[in-house]
């Protein structure tokens, strides 16, 4: 990974964009969905540029000192593109050359605005097009009251704080609000099964935390063959309990602030320990193995500890031929009627 992913907080400060053209334009529109101050430096500029009130046209021409106190700089001048990225450069200033990531320092996504909700699509600049086609494909997906919702949230942001403890509980909770019914009734406008969801979620999570263990076969290496309830597991995961052997590409599937707990994958390795300590506790464990432990389930089992085991995806196998059949006595009336 080339380049770190990563959003950038411009309320009330400067963007200096050098260029008053359309390519200019589109980062405007681009600016224009922040809080920035956005500052043109151009000999002419855009008309939609000229009656947008956010924006200052500071200069007709262009010198250095411009750009001083800008957090960000875009170039969208072809004649003065080098000449700004190394001025910028020089200043300590991120900046972008339009259409030139050679000489830029940090490149723009293609973005889902959901505001607050942002999902930013990058392709390093290699294919654009591609980042294009995701872009539409998760614009589908997501409702557009989907940054309503989290401004919701975020009203009860507080209140969640102070009624559920850190960990699991508190993720489970924002889980079901997220993607449950509460979430439904949301969307659909529905206020008082909102309102109600939202209570019975917080008297549901007033409970003692009850403690789990999911059995996870993987059967390959392949990530692309877990299942979705084994990935869904994952993610909900508070300690990864896994053999040595379990490839990278898997483990990267799981949240990153689960706790992963590296097992020989033997009999006796301690695995099973782990699996009852953890669920005692009230954790949500996810036992990751080529295939399940008989002995691991039948102690999870005697403990009392709820469990469940998720099998593997069969794996594929190479394609029979399989022979037409065909009647003895009538081959040969087929062979003449062919002929």
């Amino acid at each position: 990974m080339r380049y770190f992913p990563i959003f950038f907080d411009l309320q009330g400060r400067p963007v200096a964009v050098v260029g008053g053209t359309e390519e200019a334009l589109r980062k405007v529109r681009l600016l224009l969905k922040t809080d920035a101050v956005i500052n043109i430096i151009a000999p002419a500029i855009h008309e939609e540029l000229a009656a947008e009130p956010r924006v200052n046209w500071i200069a007709r021409g262009y010198h250095p000192g411009l750009l001083e106190g800008a957090a960000l700089v875009y170039s969208a001048d072809a004649d003065l593109n080098d000449r700004v990225s190394e001025d910028a450069k020089a200043l300590g200033i991120p900046v972008n050359a339009v259409d030139n990531p050679d000489i830029s320092t940090f490149i723009v996504p293609s973005i889902v605005d959901r505001d607050p909700v942002v999902v930013a699509i990058g392709t390093e600049g290699t294919a654009p097009i591609l980042g294009q086609g995701l872009r539409a494909r998760i614009d589908a997906m997501l409702p557009q009251q989907l940054g309503e919702l989290a401004r919701a949230a975020s009203g009860l942001r507080h209140r969640v704080a102070e009624a559920i403890p850190a960990g699991n509980r508190r993720r489970g909770f924002w889980y079901r609000f997220f993607f449950g019914d509460v979430r439904e009734a949301f969307i659909a406008g529905d206020s008082c099964s909102y309102l109600a969801g939202v209570e019975n979620l917080f008297a549901a999570e007033a409970q003692a935390p009850q403690g789990r263990v999911s059995f996870v076969s993987l059967g390959s290496d392949d990530p692309e063959l877990l299942t979705i309830k084994a990935q869904r597991k994952l993610h909900e995961a508070d300690v990864i309990v896994h053999d040595r052997s379990v490839p990278k590409a898997i483990l990267e599937l799981a949240r990153r602030d689960a706790v992963r707990r590296p097992v020989k994958g033997e009999l006796y390795d301690g695995a099973t320990d782990l699996l009852l300590a953890e669920a005692k506790a009230g954790r949500l464990v996810v036992r990751l193995s080529a295939e399940v432990s008989l002995e691991e389930t039948v102690s999870v089992a005697a403990d009392g500890i709820a469990f469940e085991t998720i099998p593997a995806v069969p794996q594929p196998r190479a394609a029979e031929v399989i022979a037409f059949p065909v009647r003895e006595d009538i081959r040969d009336d087929i062979l003449r009627a062919a002929s």
